[in-house]
């Protein structure tokens, strides 16, 4: 039996002359593997475009990564076809914000044009309703996503006001198609780890040329860090991701979810390459807690608010059916079932 390969991550320096495929040509000569010999048919990307800022500011993804990895991707396969993927967004702003309008203002109109990629506003492409195991309501998610397909996540290296650090795994909440996603960040620690079992991307990138610390993940200032980190596994990816910015993975709610699901534990990879971290400053540093509290809170309200409705419905159900119910009572008794 041969030895499975460490798995690995690239961090790449790069200077501001260097160009995006400059980048990637250094990160496939640290890692041969880094992409296929063979791709399917169709490719996904995932930028991060959480709002209408530019990519120089540090919060969203430049655009002229959409032509670099278009070039890089039919080089293994030409007829291959790409798409890049957002959703519409409830802005920090509490004001809606369209994908197709983002797309158009950040350059990805053109940039996916130049590259002959297709766009895909996911808020208004075919969906599907699922039930995720510790998630109270139902999720939609895009059809695309249960086709075959080579899927690629870009991130930023910033902080997060709700989980201390945005990255690969936090970019697939922009694959829930429903604009307003605010019911769910009370869960987002088991929901990013559920996404990420559904749709684990197969190449990871974070675009730290440009940081963001401060608040996050729109809020904040600039901070050039020169890397960009490379991976095919999202968790080491954002796990690196933490150490570029000095932050403890293990301080990361929504990392330590995804290793425990994973049955993994933290470092279990190699960084290749020239890794420089700087502490990222937060503003608030005590915001983080309370806002876990209040999460908690509101997820305490959600179970009292069921088990309330279900004991309610027991008693009804003794009311006015009284042998139904204690019926059902002895046959889970007997089948050893909890709950009524």
């Amino acid at each position: 039996m041969t030895a499975r390969s460490p798995r690995r991550v690239v961090a790449v320096r790069v200077h501001e002359q260097d160009d995006l495929a400059r980048a990637c040509a250094m990160a496939l000569e640290l890692l041969p593997g880094l992409l296929p010999s063979t791709l399917p048919a169709q490719v996904v990307i995932k930028p991060n475009l959480c709002d209408i800022t530019a990519w120089e500011t540090g919060v969203t993804t430049d655009p002229r990564w959409l032509g670099v990895l278009a070039r890089l991707l039919r080089s293994i396969r030409p007829d291959v076809k790409i798409y890049a993927v957002e959703a519409d967004a409830i802005s920090a702003y509490k004001t809606y914000r369209s994908c197709d309008e983002t797309f158009e203002r950040l350059g990805f109109v053109a940039a996916a044009q130049e590259a002959g990629i297709n766009l895909v506003n996911l808020s208004r492409s075919d969906t599907l309703e699922v039930s995720l195991a510790g998630i109270p309501m139902a999720v939609r998610i895009p059809q695309l996503f249960l086709e075959e397909m080579y899927f690629i996540s870009i991130a930023n290296l910033k902080l997060h006001p709700y989980t201390r650090i945005t990255g690969i795994l936090k970019n697939s909440l922009g694959l829930i198609t429903d604009a307003d996603r605010s019911e769910f960040h009370p869960h987002l620690s088991v929901l990013l780890s559920r996404l990420h079992q559904l749709f684990p991307p197969d190449l990871c990138i974070i675009d730290g040329r440009i940081g963001l610390e401060g608040r996050g993940p729109i809020l904040g200032r600039p901070v050039r860090m020169n890397t960009i980190l490379f991976g095919a596994d999202a968790l080491d990816v954002d796990e690196t991701a933490c150490r570029l910015m000095a932050i403890r993975p293990g301080k990361v709610a929504h990392l330590r979810q995804t290793a425990k699901d994973l049955g993994r534990d933290f470092g279990e990879f190699e960084v290749v390459g020239d890794l420089q971290p700087r502490t990222f400053v937060f503003d608030d540093p005590e915001g983080h807690s309370a806002i876990a509290i209040k999460f908690a809170y509101r997820r305490w309200l959600h179970h009292l608010d069921l088990f309330c409705n279900r004991w309610t419905g027991r008693a009804i159900r003794l009311r006015y059916d009284p042998l139904s119910f204690k019926k059902s009572i002895m046959a889970k008794l007997a089948g050893g079932q909890r709950g009524l």
